[in-house]
């Protein structure tokens, strides 16, 4: 009995090593766990912050500095003119401005209360609401650091007379940091992506299984011809999904949308490439649904998790931040966003639409490639 059974465990051990997608999940669980514990985190961390500065004193730079000494904030540029942080603001490139009015300075040395202003881009509420946690937090203790100064300078010990710093807060894109819109816009992205990667894969899946991709591989049909008459009908289907999508987002959920339709049309074009170029070497790899499903579990996680719709992409480390670059679904949320809650146009979302073309002629011609070899 002892032997069979060390048999029946030897067999069973030799056909879990033969499942190459079954191998590929277990060891996909553990690099999951270590990803999570490495950079999912609720604490918002190296928000991008532009900082205007019309004081240019030492107690404006004072306040900068303070700003950039917390982990929460990284003040990456400083710009002369203050329209420049709407133009930040609108690429994307930060989340936070702080504007210091040229009577910053004078306010506090007068005893008085100097107002600055911070702009929160607010197109997604979670990170809004804990940057203006954290910021309120900072002004707190700079009032009283401020105040402090003063009665030592003046040996005060009441606290009248004493200046303080009072911040005037604007929301960009969602004032009301409704969430439901960054969810529903989110989801719409990777919806549209996860499609366009699943219906290409189950398209030649479904022709393995049925037996019919072996008849297709001895007649004179390219690998490229094969793809575009596989690719163009699952173009229709997912610009009638995006459609049905789109109406949902505004009518049900009342999502704004301040761009232009038919420039998010165009864009998903684009990105249609990448998805479905991804999914056509999917389909080639997998010789079954099960595979299929199973596979494409490793490749929506990671590229949701890259995307910044998880875990907000400064938060990352460094190693992480520069794969996000080859998600296709990092530059499709960004003109996502960018279309329906910012309003911007091409001169804005042109590197993401760039990138996503480029992504897409990479995945595309692999596919190709990896198809053609199938059907020598």
């Amino acid at each position: 009995m002892g032997r069979r059974l060390i048999g029946l465990m030897r067999k069973e051990f030799v056909q879990f090593f033969r499942d190459t997608a079954l191998v590929l999940l277990v060891f996909y669980m553990f690099v999951e766990i270590a990803l999570c514990g490495i950079s999912l985190t609720l604490e918002v961390r190296n928000v991008a912050t532009a900082v205007y500065d019309a004081d240019r004193s030492n107690q404006s730079q004072d306040l900068i500095d303070a700003f950039d000494r917390l982990q929460n904030f990284t003040v990456g540029k400083q710009v002369t003119d203050p329209t420049q942080i709407d133009e930040l603001m609108d690429s994307g490139e930060v989340q936070l401005g702080l504007i210091i009015p040229p009577s910053f300075s004078r306010d506090i040395a007068s005893g008085q209360t100097a107002e600055i202003q911070l702009l929160f881009g607010g197109s997604n509420s979670i990170i809004t609401k804990q940057a203006m946690a954290d910021a309120s937090s900072l002004l707190r203790d700079y009032n009283t650091k401020i105040a402090w100064e003063r009665v030592g300078q003046s040996g005060l010990s009441g606290h009248s007379f004493l200046p303080q710093v009072n911040n005037q807060v604007r929301i960009w894109y969602i004032p009301n940091l409704k969430y439901v819109y960054f969810v529903m816009l989110t989801m719409l992205a990777i919806s549209v992506v996860v499609l366009g990667i699943l219906l290409p894969a189950a398209s030649i899946v479904r022709e393995k299984e049925a037996g019919t991709f072996e008849q297709l591989m001895v007649t004179p049909v390219s690998a490229a011809e094969l793809i575009t008459a596989k690719l163009l009908p699952m173009i229709a289907i997912k610009l009638v999904g995006l459609t049905i999508g789109i109406a949902l987002s505004l009518w049900v959920f009342d999502v704004p949308l301040r761009g232009s339709v038919l420039l998010f049309y165009g864009i998903s074009l684009v990105m249609f490439l990448s998805s479905m170029g991804i999914g056509v070497m999917l389909g080639v790899f997998a010789q079954n649904m099960q595979q299929t499903l199973l596979l494409g579990f490793f490749i929506f996680f990671p590229m949701a998790f890259l995307s910044g719709t998880v875990v907000p992409i400064n938060n990352m480390p460094q190693a992480l931040q520069w794969l996000t670059y080859i998600s296709p679904l990092r530059y499709y949320v960004d003109v996502t966003l960018g279309v329906f809650l910012k309003g911007v146009g091409l001169d804005v979302l042109w590197p993401q639409t760039v990138a996503l073309a480029a992504l897409g002629m990479i995945f595309l011609s692999t596919s190709v490639f990896q198809l053609r070899r199938s059907l020598a």
